[in-house]
Order: C-alpha cells, then sequence, then structure tokens
C-alpha cells in the first residue's frame, strides 16, 4: 500500500471516529443519562446489546465492546444492583450465566431505540444500505487483521 493510501485511511478513521464520538456522547448519552441517571458512560451500550440479544452470556457482550472479563463483571454487577439486568444459569449448561434486562432494562433499551429512531430519520435509506454495507467490509477486513496477527 502507498504511503498516500494509508494516510488517507488513518485520516479517515479518526474522524470517523470523532464523529462517531460526537453522535454518540453528544446526543446519545445525554439523552440516555438524562432520563437515566444513574448509568455510566459504558452501560447504556451494553443494555442496547442485552436488549438486541435476549439473553446473552457476558463474554459475548465483552467481544462486542472490547471490554475484559473483569471489567464487564463490575459493569453487569452494577447493572443488576441498579435492577436493570439479571442473571440466570442456561438451562442447557449449567456452568454458563445469561444475562437478560427486567422491565427497568427494557425501559431503557425502548428508549435508546427511540434516540437512534431519531437520529437515522436524518438520513436516507440509500445512505444508511450505504453504510450497513461499509460496516460490514469495515469489519471483514479488521476481523482478517486480527486473525493475521494473532498467528
Amino acid at each position: 500500500m502507498d504511503e498516500a493510501t494509508l494516510k488517507k485511511i488513518i485520516l479517515l478513521m479518526m474522524e470517523r471516529d470523532a464523529l462517531d464520538n460526537f453522535i454518540f456522547e453528544q446526543t446519545f448519552q445525554k439523552k440516555i443519562i438524562s432520563k437515566f441517571k444513574n448509568l455510566s458512560k459504558n452501560q447504556p451500550v451494553v443494555i442496547k446489546i442485552i436488549g438486541m440479544e435476549g439473553e446473552i452470556m457476558p463474554s459475548t457482550i465483552g467481544r462486542y465492546t472490547g471490554m475484559d472479563k473483569s471489567s464487564l463483571t463490575r459493569l453487569v454487577d452494577d447493572l443488576e444492583r441498579k435492577g436493570l439486568v439479571f442473571r440466570k444459569t442456561d438451562p442447557e449448561d449449567r456452568r454458563k450465566v445469561l444475562v437478560s434486562l427486567t422491565e427497568k432494562g427494557l425501559e431503557c433499551y425502548n428508549y435508546s431505540n427511540q434516540i437512534l429512531d431519531e437520529l437515522l430519520k436524518l438520513v436516507d435509506e440509500k445512505d444508511i444500505e450505504d453504510y450497513v454495507q461499509s460496516l460490514e467490509m469495515m469489519v471483514r477486513i479488521l476481523r482478517k487483521a486480527v486473525s493475521q496477527q494473532i498467528r
């Protein structure tokens, strides 16, 4: 890869991250935390993941968030204390724990969906389709890079 292409990739990735952080911090986080005042920065994201999956193992949450096991355990413990999630043993494998949302957690999840719907109304369907395709390609490329580093 030539230097100009590498520079373009790095700058685009940095701008994407900055814009994503701005939207996340300024819109999503502020609205969620104004309604659910006792949530930390990462907790709405974890609630969103659990809500989309229904029941989920903590290790799967870690894969989506990049959080290590001890940080994730503390976060889920805190969400459980706040009455937003509950844990239960997987009936098919008693060694596994599943995390689900409580009614209060579902309320937060549904509210986050409303916020995302508001954001997506600002963009037309074609842009959304293009964005999804771009995300899929980025994830495919990043997975290749990670698998090459692991070897």
